[in-house]
């Protein structure tokens, strides 16, 4: 465990600690805080809209479903898996924690008679950030034809290949004494690059993904390629929505809201503060409730969550709570981060030491500063040991990561 002294340190850039010195020489957040609430605000609300594309309306909508967390049975808000009469239209599915993500169903490609031309003219490719191009058994020409049509428009895709656990089983099936995981996701990773290699695509990079877990194969690859490719309030906002599937992407949630402490505690100590009892500190408690509640619901920890995770793992909800020793959402209140900032206060965190003689300034900053620094670790790692419940009751059935991440990078670069 790393030194006291250490962990309660405020780790700022240059810029943010001269920003904050000016405001601290004044007295007062007025100045800083109006843009960083403008830029606080935009993370909580920036809108991304995702296509989904595909012959098959059932690949579509199991992903689209699992994404959300969410199966067929929760009527009014899964997209419908079974076949039903061909649309014509695109189909909003809005992601329950935050509907400005939303995930658009669009119509079926590769029918006879289908142009991608025509399809992307009536389907408004600029009004999309990205497509994903899915395929569960082959990527053809209409595959390829589209994705090229959306180049020209200017927006990103990617090619995605599903139902990968479906061609597992067949060939454990087939050949249960020779059959390898890793040599058959392998191949099957070989013909997709031959399919679109055939269409004449430089350097295809695939994605493949299971319709039953994202936490297997190369869902957190994807979700590390649209990171590279989006701008920064939409690569958090996807960051955000993505399910918690793997460590990696866990951290990556953490690691976020880190970067953005100094921001929230500004805003906190900046706008319609109030007087902390018995400490002297000042700031807006609402407003860190309203944080910590969204900390707890990116992290999974919340009533909700904790009933689909213990659906999907079989076993009952109070074994999961019993894991978390962070308090869920709903029971984050104004006076849970009074008592919070107490014990943060108690920690005297440590100011950088060009803003140490503004330290009576600077106190309510660091107090809020240290406390959610200190929220955000806890509920991170009651995220992670929930996860390895979930990995434990699926052992066996995900391929290494670090396997994984070799086999897409021998793929090339698009």
């Amino acid at each position: 465990m790393a030194p006291k002294a250490e962990e309660d340190k405020i780790a700022l850039t240059e810029k943010q600690i001269q920003d904050l010195k000016a405001a601290f020489t004044t007295g007062s957040f007025d100045q800083l805080t109006k843009p960083l609430q403008d830029a606080f605000s935009s993370l909580e609300n920036i809108s991304l809209n995702v296509a989904v594309v595909g012959e098959s309306g059932e690949d579509r909508a199991n992903f689209i479903n699992i994404f959300r967390d969410l199966c067929e049975e929760d009527e009014g808000a899964a997209a419908p898996t079974a076949k039903g009469e061909a649309r014509k239209t695109p189909v909003a599915y809005p992601h329950p924690k935050y509907p400005k993500v939303i995930l658009w169903d669009l119509p079926d490609i590769g029918d006879p008679g289908f142009s991608a031309k025509r399809y992307t003219e009536k389907m408004d490719v600029a009004s999309y950030d990205f497509f994903l191009i899915l395929a569960s058994q082959h990527f053809r020409s209409f595959h390829v034809n589209l994705a090229r049509y959306i180049k020209k428009a200017g927006k990103g895709f990617y090619f995605v290949r599903s139902k990968v656990e479906a061609d597992l089983e067949s060939v454990r099936q087939s050949n249960p004494a020779s059959f390898n995981e890793m040599v058959t996701l392998q191949k099957i990773r070989e013909d997709c690059l031959q399919d679109l290699q055939a269409e004449k695509v430089r350097s295809p990079k695939i994605f493949l993904i299971s319709s039953i877990l994202l936490s297997k194969y190369d869902f957190y690859l994807l979700e590390e390629a649209l990171e590279k490719s989006l701008d920064l309030p939409k690569s958090h906002s996807f960051l955000l929505a993505t399910p918690n599937s793997s460590h990696r992407i866990l951290e990556k949630k953490k690691d976020m809201m880190l970067e953005h402490l100094w921001l929230v505690a500004v805003v906190a100590c900046g706008i319609q503060t109030d007087a902390i009892p018995d400490i002297s500190v000042v700031c807006n408690v609402d407003l860190l409730v309203r944080t910590l509640r969204g900390y707890c619901i990116s992290f999974g920890l919340e009533e909700e969550s904790l009933r689909r995770t213990a659906e999907h793992v079989v076993q009952p909800i109070e074994q999961l709570r019993a894991l978390v020793r962070s308090p869920l959402a709903a029971a984050v209140s104004k006076g849970l981060v009074v008592d919070l900032l107490i014990q943060a206060a108690s920690r005297a965190p440590n100011l950088p030491k060009q803003l140490v003689p503004m330290a009576s300034v600077g106190l309510s900053f660091a107090v809020v500063y240290s406390m959610l620094k200190a929220f955000v670790e806890d509920v991170a790692t009651d995220a992670h040991r929930l996860l390895v419940k979930v990995f434990m009751s699926h052992k066996g059935t995900s391929e290494p990561e670090t396997s994984v991440s070799k086999a897409l990078e021998n793929q090339g670069h698009s």
